[in-house]
């Protein structure tokens, strides 16, 4: 229906367009056509005039309401071709000539079976990799596809439990080769932090009535955090929320800057007009600026909050990182929001917010810095010793960050917090709800209700890490950064991707065609180790994290020179693992396939 009333509008300004036109035709052009037709037979004018005189005459025996149904009819003809055409042009321009052939090449019946055939063939490649690694040959514990007959005893469950999470990885303190993914610097930390969240396991922040200790443990882990990037000059006092993880803080941040940047741009009789008229299905939509290194949650947001995504690509040239150069080139009327890493996930370089930042106040556009990873980092950083970039309030343009607790805040997962630069941008990231027959209700954040132990525990990490213990921690971590960074550079064939600002180093192979970086990552996975894939360029990151060591750095780098060797003499074909996956999405230029089998991998991970 919307379609159709946007078809109806568009031909209603359309006819009411072309009515004013003629009526200016008619006063300031000349009524004889005689006086054009001297001019030559060729003339332009001449010629409408011409094919006026005979449509004139066509319809002189037609009543008036015929024509005006006529010209209705064929305004909304035309206002359905033009929307048409122009929604399959902007399918072209963001899919990609490309891809769009693809995509029609794989809808001729022939051609559609055979690749179906080949996906169901991945499908079920993935389903037994997945279910492989759940429950293994001579698994002793039965698929719970269904409630128990009888109910477990505790000590039946907690049985049941040790046999499953067998194959688990343990988090082993000061010895651990995962990047990332667990934060805590030891396990008397993690302990505590159980034991807060123990404590207050039964608690609700949307009932703060009932729970004033942890509602005001909500405010203050977010002052705690807003003091970390306030101004330094005090011109500019933050305000924020906590959320479940740095996506809600990505998606609240999104949602609350295209509102506010919709309030200053009103949705007045100019844009509501523009959306009406039959352009282009996304010309009057709020548009976000990203780079393609942007987290993958901001696509969530576009596809949440109906807004366009304008992508840059980042690369060598820029040393991974989104420029101001880069950024003005793509901003429009309609830009609403710009997005800085701070640093990105897959390199762990900063964009250039204090460029990016300037260009926006200009415009006035929304600003979001990304800093869910170095959040609570990089604040500490000239403290600790370390020249890395500014990433305050201070900085003209920025609107809002986020900063994910749960990582560099050394709290338990699912707390997160997201802030703005006054209240007059937060006040859009709440649902008030007024007329509801359940009573008044207001939720700040996407979640109605929202646990008070997860909170506990942040803000208790917060009290028992203190200034000096971030400071310490950020020393600590950006040495072994530069460490892992100076011990890459000594392996043949190995380059590091930009110049990380944080403590996430990525790397990748010199000649992709001599080392095969994926492979050499089933290698590493193989000895315990767990970097994270990166793609276009391929390469790998390691992410640390403060129970990493120096000895740790160094195990690494020796494993990484070993498995490259393993690789370069290993067979060339039949290797399991992702290497064939990140393989195949490198090489096939259809990237619907590769989303269809990401698709498929989700599925068999749900499924059981």
């Amino acid at each position: 229906m919307e379609s159709v009333a946007g078809v109806v509008e568009g031909a209603a300004v359309a006819t009411g367009a072309a009515y004013l036109l003629s009526k200016y035709l008619m006063k300031h052009l000349p009524r004889d056509a005689a006086e054009l037709f001297k001019a030559g037979e060729k003339d332009l004018l001449g010629q409408v005039y011409k094919a006026m005189e005979r449509m004139d005459s066509s319809m002189k025996n037609q009543p008036p309401s015929v024509i005006f149904a006529k010209a209705c009819a064929a305004t909304l003809v035309a206002c359905w071709a033009f929307r048409t055409v122009t929604k399959a042009s902007d399918a072209t321009l963001e899919n990609g000539v490309i891809q769009t052939i693809l995509g029609g090449l794989k809808k001729i019946p022939g051609i559609s079976g055979l690749v179906q055939s080949e996906k169901e063939k991945i499908y079920k490649k993935l389903q037994d990799q997945v279910y492989g690694q759940r429950y293994g040959d001579g698994e002793s514990v039965p698929k719970f596809t269904e409630l128990p007959a009888k109910p477990f005893t505790f000590d039946e469950c907690m049985e049941t439990i040790e046999k499953i999470d067998s194959r688990d990885e343990k988090y082993a303190y000061e010895d651990t080769k995962l990047s990332g993914a667990v934060y805590f610097k030891n396990k008397e930390h993690a302990d505590f932090q159980t034991k807060v969240y123990a404590r207050f396991i039964a608690t609700n922040i949307i009932h703060a009535d009932q729970y004033p200790s942890v509602a005001r443990m909500d405010a203050e882990l977010i002052s705690m955090t807003a003091s970390m990037v306030k101004d330094p000059a005090g011109k500019v006092i933050p305000c924020g929320s906590v959320t479940s993880g740095g996506s809600e803080s990505i998606l609240c941040a999104m949602k609350a800057s295209r509102d506010w940047w919709l309030a200053n741009n009103s949705y007045g009789l100019f844009r509501n007009l523009l959306t009406t008229l039959p352009w282009r299905k996304s010309s009057n939509l709020p548009e976000i600026i990203i780079a393609d290194s942007a987290h993958a949650a901001y696509i969530k947001a576009v596809d949440y909050y109906n807004l366009k995504m304008v992508t840059i690509r980042c690369d060598d040239t820029t040393g991974f990182r989104l420029t101001a150069d880069a950024v003005k080139k793509r901003i429009t009327a309609n830009t609403a929001i710009i997005v800085c890493s701070a640093p990105s996930y897959p390199h762990g370089v900063f964009d250039d917010i204090e460029g990016i930042g300037k260009l926006a106040a200009e415009r006035g556009i929304a600003v979001h810095v990304d800093a869910c990873l170095g959040g609570y980092v990089i604040p500490f950083a000239k403290e600790a010793g370390f020249d890395r970039p500014a990433m305050h309030f201070g900085i003209e343009g920025v609107t809002s960050m986020s900063l994910d607790t749960h990582k560099y805040g050394l709290a338990h997962k699912g707390t997160s917090v997201v802030l703005y630069r006054h209240k007059e941008i937060r006040k859009h990231q709440f649902t008030s709800v007024t007329d509801w027959t359940g009573g008044l209700y207001i939720s700040p954040t996407m979640a109605g209700s929202r646990s008070g132990a997860v909170v506990a525990a942040a803000w208790a990490s917060l009290l028992t890490v203190g200034r000096s213990g971030f400071v310490e921690q950020t020393r600590t971590l950006l040495t072994l950064a530069e460490k892992l960074v100076e011990g890459l550079e000594k392996i043949p064939g190995i380059r590091v991707l930009g110049k990380p600002d944080s403590c996430l180093v990525a790397f990748g192979a010199k000649d992709p065609k001599a080392i095969d970086i994926h492979k050499v990552n089933d290698a590493m996975t193989k000895r315990g180790w767990h970097l994270a894939s990166l793609q276009r360029p391929a390469g790998l990151h390691m992410c640390l994290a403060p129970s990493h060591t120096a000895a740790m750095v160094d195990n690494m780098v020796r494993d990484l020179e070993e498995c490259i060797a393993e690789v370069k003499k290993g067979p060339k074909n039949g290797e399991e693992g992702m290497a064939p996956i990140y393989g195949m999405a490198e090489s096939l230029p259809d990237r619907h396939i590769i989303g269809d089998v990401l698709v498929a991998y989700q599925e068999a991970a749900l499924d059981s």
